[in-house]
């Protein structure tokens, strides 16, 4: 893929970086973030997913289309899944199933999922018991794209070294951002701002010879009339600097194109 190779553009690793070094943030340009010692502690040596290419992948999105679809075990049949935003998975293991081996983390979630963990310990157990749930498999975070995360950021990387988690942390470099909007527009679709399952599923075209989309499905009510939740873990209102609706037509066209598969009705017992 012409805009983004896995094996480099994925995440910052420790030879480019040095401990306390200051990095401009993408959409907060006067603001910088500082990689701290628990930062630069967690940074990796090289891309988690250097030489890495999988048969079948699922990207599993939130949409409430995923409650009573039964898909849990398709989706854990594939040989590599990526979830989005530390999405809930207990109590939807039927729907959306546990395997994780690459999960993404917008710093928006703590204040949006999490809110009150810097000063209350049981939503701070909260979240390290989700975070647990990744094991010794990939949390990507978009670190570096605006200021408003930076204590969002901090907090999550004092988790992982405080409980002594064996996450595979992977933080976006800047310019990531940048070429998935470049990539969107290139291919004649038009998006303010790439969403992270839009993100996800470019990733997936480069290390997945199968993808499969589950839980992307952006309108309020399904083709039966069933009132659809935005997220299936919550309601959640649709971020203005998303065009969610036009990211599933580029989805059901990429379907057609047979580029990928996405799902959006009820799983059978067929596996990846």
């Amino acid at each position: 893929m012409t805009y983004f190779n896995p094996d480099t553009d994925l995440t910052v690793i420790k030879s480019q970086v040095q401990l306390g070094q200051l990095i401009r943030y993408e959409v907060s340009p006067k603001e910088y973030a500082n990689i701290t010692e628990n930062f630069f502690r967690l940074i990796p040596e090289s891309s988690p997913l250097l030489g890495k290419h999988f048969r079948s992948c699922a990207v599993v999105g939130n949409s409430g289309i995923l409650l009573g679809s039964r898909c849990g075990p398709q989706i854990d049949s594939a040989d590599f899944v990526f979830r989005c935003n530390l999405a809930a998975i207990e109590g939807f293991v039927n729907d959306v199933g546990t395997k994780s081996n690459f999960t993404t983390m917008n710093p928006s979630v703590l204040p949006h999922d999490y809110k009150g963990c810097f000063e209350n310990i049981s939503i701070r157990e909260k979240f390290v018991k989700r975070l647990r749930l990744i094991h010794d498999q990939i949390l990507h975070i978009p670190a570096f794209v605006i200021v408003n995360g930076r204590r969002d950021v901090e907090f999550t990387n004092a988790m992982i070294v405080e409980h002594h988690l064996p996450i595979k942390a992977s933080y976006a470099p800047v310019e990531t951002t940048k070429r998935m909007k470049a990539l969107w527009k290139d291919a004649d679709f038009k998006t303010k701002w790439p969403s992270t399952g839009s993100i996800m599923s470019a990733l997936a075209a480069c290390v997945c010879d199968q993808i499969h989309l589950y839980g992307f499905y952006p309108f309020g009510m399904d083709k039966d009339g069933r009132e659809i939740e935005y997220h299936y873990y919550g309601s959640a209102r649709n971020l203005p600097s998303h065009n969610m609706t036009e990211e599933y037509r580029a989805f059901q066209t990429l379907h057609q194109r047979k580029a990928l598969v996405l799902h959006t009705e009820p799983c059978n017992d067929d596996v990846l």
